[in-house]
């Protein structure tokens, strides 16, 4: 895991000795635009210049450091004549507002330079016994930095008033053109470190903290810095800058210097907040370490993150019961709890403590603070703190302790300053927050040791810790608190820390490597070749420049050691989130898949503010989800994972808001889904740390030759149709290429999911799913891109009808009918295309183009007679045709159309074409009684059984219609002559009955060489004819239907298939039944014959003249059967002539009254003499 800060080298090997004295190590620095001031432990200033590395453009990762040249030794502060232990510089400050630079020694000298050549001012004061120098208001620090921020000049006045500890007193000097005293402060102590916020400054002597009011001179005395009184009184209570207890007790502060260059934070919690915040606040977690090197004895930097909570802390080193080996260290004291800030905190830049402690701003993210330092490796022993003899300060001879503890002070808000407190070197250091007013006003941060050192930056407290080796596996990390150890090795030097004010940013190269978009060859991977063109080449470094300026990091504090600089520089998101996600070889599926999920859920409560946090949190969410995808991707099956539904939901939901191109997704599916992918001229671009997962994940899938789950196929058709509703977003690079891509492999997955091979998973998977053919359907009825494509995809799967909805789309019809045609040539294997003939239909009804209504519709007449003519029968039709055409074009393409088109021009009452359908019927039924021996043989079945029938009976004409054959098909090609005459019959009787004149003749002389099987024809014939007898012999004696011989004598010759009725004259109807009466009377079955007569005597006897009747009856019959008609028939002659005789009278009575108005009117007139 990466801590929250790692180690980048400045300068390896800083060219400091002579051939003299080559043990030379740096006690302090300072960075100032590009000038490097050194302080050494030879008491000497080196000014060293830098000089830009020559540039890489190629480079993947940061660029080189620049060379840092002597450029002068300035003069060194003066030295006593004699001094215990050997003189050091002890501190550089630099004032940039007044080109100014303050050097002190550690033998109490203060010397005054120019920025930035560092020459010695002349005629400035030298001071003497100065502990301390520093002490800026960094409320003023902070307001500078952000004017500088954001452009704006800041009015220096009178010069800088800076700290000045020296001889017992608190001197605040004013820089500026002159140094000039503005007030000296007695103390009780001599103090030798100091932090000043407005005017309130926190002071440490050697013993005890204080708050001192430089504005009303009051002090207010707080605790101690070791909690154990001492044995022996000190040997002095003002220790001198050159005595050895002096170094060791300040070689913490030896070691800061003045304001820094920092980057400026925002904070989660306003002021308010702050103040308000509880034990319950939120918890960030963060990777806890990053180490640099490993070796034994090395003095490892430790990180820990500030509190806005209270909840109580513990360090690794200290859980409750540690796991004790060879290589652990005690176990210290539990941490002790934290308390949320308190006071107010502006959002401002972070203010630089003169002891090197930088004040977090108001910007401050809110989290929970580091316990006491991790144990780690330390050489800095207690024997390397103070120098002795003629060796330096950090080569010292071993000693058994390091004296007395060195006071911390630091500022991490404008109302707070941080305190260190212990009991002795080795034992945990506890860190207090405490107000203006001296109360403590938060928990505590506890230290595995007492620190070397202590820094604020931002949220994050920077401890120097000197400890034994430490086993890191063995420490559980229960992730109740943010930390991270550095360490810079073991060269048997002590680790320093400096806060400086003109650090460059660093790129941190790393972040660099993930951030940079470089090409991905996604059809062969690995890329083949190095060779690029001059295009790719200027797009790649293009990147390397956008990748450099987002993974460049602010940083203000260095770690120094012997020779060595290195930047201690906050690890950018990108890599602490990175290091969370899990490798393939971590755990289970199921354990990798959480874990990733987790790191998602942090990723959602961060909102990016900058370029770069927006280029991280888009990375971290493109890793996560390509992680994701290649965790489901490689698992043959889902059972015995334990993975839930919800899980891979989330999945899903990561891999579309992570915004990877989909064409990358796709690529790791592989297969047909690489020829899917649509490539601009620039390629596919990704993130460098993309680029190895994409690697290791086709890898990985590379050999295998299973299919894909059910559940990743609709994981991958959710995703594809979220990425299809972004078109026309206009935001997407190549978005051309990209949503061709999606169109394609969009079709591919839905066609999968509705292969046979796949849809054995069907009701099955863990993710229900919609319905995949009706959005198959809907999706190629859009407009797609990619047509070609789509349509060689959609052929290859055999998917016909699919292809024809893509076609009607494109309003491409011929294209739509070559492809129906073809699926009903050859099969509709996937069963979409129902009723694919009556479609073709009402295609056809809605073109207007002629030719290619007329050339698919006489193939679908030839292929089904009866929808092959409604394309040109309907009405409905918008390619219109002459019926003429038409039958030119029936007869020579679909024969077997003629008869059902010119049958549909007479339904609509077109009866120019009765006759040509008659014959037509005609032709058919003369060839069914040719070439169908049994016809003949079932019409005279027919005849038999309906004659055997006994009264009452149907007509014949409903006895043939309810025992006609089934239907074997409709009127098209599957019919036969064999199963269609029957029907073809009926219809010919219904026309030849119709009120349509048409060719008896003819018609007659086709028939009459049937006329023994064609009983039904022969009577509409003969009554067409006017041969009534004829007709009604053949009803009577051929069929025996009695009562449509009836019909017929009422009706006139109306046939025994016409359903009107028309009324005909009496003396015509009286004809009919007098002939009809003969032919019953001819009846060969007497029994039959005597009821036949009988029965219509009595109900037709009107229609009969009795006199006739008396004739033609057989004499041996009686009065009684006769007594039904005789006695109607003579009701009938007495109510004529009663009719006659009121009629006569009725007559009679209008005569009168007209002869009674003639009179009456004749009087009216009166006479009239005619001359």
């Amino acid at each position: 895991m990466v801590g929250p800060y790692i180690l980048q080298d400045l300068v390896d090997d800083l060219p400091l000795g002579t051939p003299e004295n080559p043990n030379i190590e740096i006690t302090c620095l300072e960075f100032w635009q590009e000038n490097l001031y050194v302080g050494t432990s030879t008491h000497e200033l080196l000014h060293f210049v830098s000089i830009p590395a020559t540039p890489t453009p190629s480079a993947a990762v940061e660029p080189q450091n620049p060379i840092y040249m002597l450029a002068s030794r300035p003069q060194p502060p003066p030295t006593p004549a004699t001094t215990a232990t050997p003189p050091y510089i002890k501190k550089i400050l630099i004032l940039p507002t007044t080109s100014t630079a303050l050097v002190l020694s550690s033998a109490g000298f203060l010397s005054f330079y120019t920025l930035p050549e560092f020459s010695p001012v002349s005629g400035a004061p030298k001071l003497k016994d100065v502990a301390f120098i520093g002490g800026q208001d960094l409320n003023e620090v902070e307001e500078e930095r952000r004017a500088a921020t954001e452009g704006r000049q800041v009015d220096v006045g009178r010069g800088k008033l800076i700290v000045v500890l020296a001889k017992g007193k608190l001197r605040m000097i004013r820089i500026g053109e002159v140094a000039r005293l503005v007030k000296d402060i007695e103390l009780k102590a001599r103090a030798v470190e100091a932090v000043r916020r407005n005017m309130i400054a926190c002071i440490s002597t050697a013993e005890n903290y204080a708050l001192v009011d430089v504005d009303n001179i009051r002090q207010i005395p707080l605790f101690p810095i070791s909690s154990i009184p001492a044995s022996d009184p000190p040997r002095s209570t003002e220790p001198g800058p050159d005595t050895p207890q002096s170094l060791s007790q300040n070689s913490g502060s030896q070691v800061r210097t003045t304001s820094g260059s920092h980057p400026p934070r925002t904070s989660s919690l306003t002021p308010r907040e702050r103040r308000n915040s509880s034990a319950t606040a939120s918890k960030e977690s963060s990777p806890t370490v990053h180490s640099r090197s490993s070796s034994t004895g090395s003095v490892r930097g430790q990180t820990s993150r500030q509190s806005s909570r209270g909840k109580t802390t513990t360090s690794r080193a200290a859980k409750s019961t540690p796991k004790q080996t060879h290589l652990s260290p005690p176990s210290p004291t539990p941490s002790r709890p934290l308390s949320p800030f308190v006071g107010s905190q502006p959002s401002s830049p972070t203010a630089r403590s003169e002891t090197g402690h930088e004040a977090p701003s108001s910007s401050s993210k809110a989290s929970s603070a580091a316990s006491s330092s991790s144990p780690s490796p330390g050489s800095a022993s207690p024997t390397k703190t103070t120098p002795t003899g003629s060796k330096s300060p950090a080569k010292t001879e071993n000693m058994i302790s390091k004296g007395p503890l060195m006071p911390h002070v630091a500022s991490p808000s404008p109302s707070e300053f941080l305190l260190t407190t212990g009991t002795t070197w080795e034992d945990p250091g506890v860190g207090l927050f405490v107000n203006v007013e001296g109360d403590v006003t938060r928990g505590t941060i506890s230290f595995g040791r007492y620190p070397d050192d202590v820094l604020v930056q931002g949220p994050w407290v920077i401890a120097v810790i000197a400890m034994q080796k430490w086993n890191m596996d063995d420490v559980e990390d229960d992730g109740s608190e943010e930390r991270g150890l550095l360490e810079m090795g073991d060269n048997g030097y002590k680790l320093g820390l400096s806060e400086v004010i003109g650090l460059p940013g660093r790129v941190v190269g790393a972040a660099m490597a993930m951030l940079r978009l470089e090409a991905l060859n996604l059809r062969h991977y690995p890329d083949p070749g190095s060779n690029e063109s001059p295009e790719l080449s200027r797009r790649n470094n293009e990147e390397r420049i956008i990748a450099e300026r987002i993974s460049t990091v602010e940083s203000s504090v260095v770690a120094f050691k012997g020779k060595r600089i290195c930047a201690l520089v906050e690890s950018p998101l990108v890599l602490r989130l990175d290091s969370l996600l899990p490798t393939s070889k971590d755990g289970t599926p199921k354990t990798r898949i959480r874990k990733i999920l987790k790191t998602l859920r942090k990723i959602d409560a961060i909102e990016p503010t900058t370029e770069r946090g927006f280029h991280e949190v888009s990375y971290i969410r493109q890793k996560c989800g390509m992680l994701l995808l290649g965790e489901l991707l490689r698992l043959e099956t889902f059972e015995r994972t334990d993975i839930q539904p919800d899980e891979i939901i989330l999945s899903e939901e990561a891999l579309i808001e992570s915004a990877v191109d989909p064409r990358v997704v796709l690529a790791m599916f592989g297969g047909g889904f690489i020829e899917d992918i649509v490539l601009g001229k620039g390629g596919v671009w990704v993130y460098g740390g993309i680029k190895p997962v994409f690697g290791e994940i086709r890898a990985q899938l590379a050999g295998r030759q299973e299919g894909y789950q059910r559940d990743i196929l609709l994981l991958l058709k959710r995703y594809l149709a979220v990425w299809r509703r972004k078109k026309g977003f206009g935001s997407i690079a190549e978005e051309k290429e990209v949503f061709a891509t999606v169109d394609v492999a969009l079709i591919r997955v839905l066609l999968m999911l509705d292969s046979p091979e796949y849809l054995l998973q069907k009701g099955f998977t863990m993710v229900s799913e919609g319905n995949v053919r009706g959005e198959l359907y809907a999706l190629v009825d859009q407009d797609v891109d990619e047509f070609e494509a789509i349509s060689d995809l959609l052929r290859s799967f055999s998917r016909f009808y699919v292809l024809s909805i893509l076609l009607q789309n494109r309003r491409m019809y011929r294209e739509v009918l070559v492809t129906w045609k073809r699926i009903l040539e050859e099969g509709d294997t996937a069963g979409e295309f129902e009723d694919g003939e009556e479609k073709v239909r009402n295609y056809l009804l809605k073109l207007k183009d002629r030719s290619l209504v007329e050339e698919f519709g006489k193939w679908l007449a030839a292929r089904n007679p009866k929808l092959g003519t409604q394309v040109f029968s309907d009405d409905k039709a918008k390619a219109k045709f002459e019926p003429e055409k038409v039958l030119d074009i029936l007869k020579e393409h679909a024969p077997t159309a003629v008869r059902i088109y010119v049958s549909q021009l007479v339904e609509k009452g077109n009866t120019k074409y009765v006759n040509d359908l008659i014959l037509l019927h005609l032709d058919d039924l003369v060839k069914a009684l040719g070439e169908l021996p049994y016809a003949s043989e079932r019409l005279k079945d027919s005849y038999e059984s309906y004659r055997a029938l006994t009264s009452p009976k149907p007509t014949y004409r409903e006895f043939i219609a309810d025992n006609s054959l089934p239907l074997a098909g409709t009127d098209g090609a599957e019919d036969t002559l064999e199963a269609s005459w029957w029907r073809n019959r009926l219809r010919f009787l219904e026309l030849l009955s119709g009120e349509s004149s048409y060719d008896v003749s003819k018609i007659f002389g086709s028939l009459v060489k049937f006329r023994e099987v064609l009983v039904p024809e022969m009577v509409i014939l003969y009554g067409k004819e006017g041969r009534h007898e004829d007709a009604i012999r053949l009803l009577t004696h051929g069929l025996k239907d009695f009562d449509t011989a009836i019909n017929y004598c009422l009706f006139g010759g109306l046939s025994i298939f016409q359903t009107r009725e028309i009324i005909t004259n009496r003396d015509e109807q009286e004809t009919l039944f007098a002939v009809l009466l003969g032919e019953f009377l001819k009846l060969e079955d007497y029994q039959e014959r005597m009821e036949q007569t009988r029965s219509l005597l009595e109900r037709f006897g009107g229609w009969v003249d009795i006199t006739h009747v008396l004739q033609v009856v057989p004499d041996n019959w009686s009065v009684e059967m006769l007594s039904g008609f005789l006695m109607s028939s003579l009701r009938g002659l007495v109510k004529e002539k009663a009719e006659v005789s009121v009629m006569k009278s009725l007559r009679r009575s209008e005569i009168f009254r007209v002869e009674a108005n003639y009179v009456a009117r004749c009087d009216d007139i009166g006479p009239t003499i005619e001359r």
